[in-house]
């Protein structure tokens, strides 16, 4: 199993989801990049994801219908939604749908690393907490690892 967290980004302009893409690459992260919602609750289903960062504006589906959907599938995949146009209605929306974070694209960019990190961190405290109730313990000992790594990447306090 590999040992990098793994982020999932849909976005349908090829620009933004781009040098979004770079950056999480640049990080030490394997990014899956998609247009829409339905592929990638799709790519969920085929691979391993652990966080999600995805434009409010999907393309084939309502936001907060994809993030409660994205939880369906995979509960403890932590979504990162992302808008260029912020509105705390929107915001709100979001947060009550189940997602993690709403950001605002290009101006929240010094939070973007961090954030990613501590979303992964929380999807590592969901699988310990899962695997006291299960006995699989091939399938999440990798998992443990990615967890144990993922320590690592967070930001030090001074």
């Amino acid at each position: 199993m590999n040992m990098q967290p793994i982020v999932l980004l849909i976005d349908d302009e090829r620009r933004s989801g781009g040098w979004l893409g770079r950056i999480v690459r640049l990080a030490g992260y394997i990014c899956y990049q998609v247009e829409s919602g339905l592929e990638a609750l799709n790519l969920l289903e085929k691979k391993e994801v652990h966080v999600v960062m995805s434009d409010v504006d999907l393309p084939d589906m309502d936001f907060a219908d994809f993030v409660r959907a994205v939880k369906i599938k995979r509960n403890y995949v932590e979504v990162i939604m992302l808008t260029t146009h912020a509105s705390v209605h929107e915001a709100i929306k979001a947060i009550k749908s189940g997602a993690f974070e709403y950001l605002i694209k290009g101006t929240d960019n010094d939070v973007l690393l961090p954030l990613l990190a501590k979303a992964n961190e929380n999807v590592c405290s969901h699988f310990e907490s899962f695997q006291c109730d299960s006995h699989d313990d091939v399938l999440w000992s990798g998992f443990n690892n990615k967890c144990e790594h993922e320590e690592s990447r967070l930001p030090r306090k001074n």
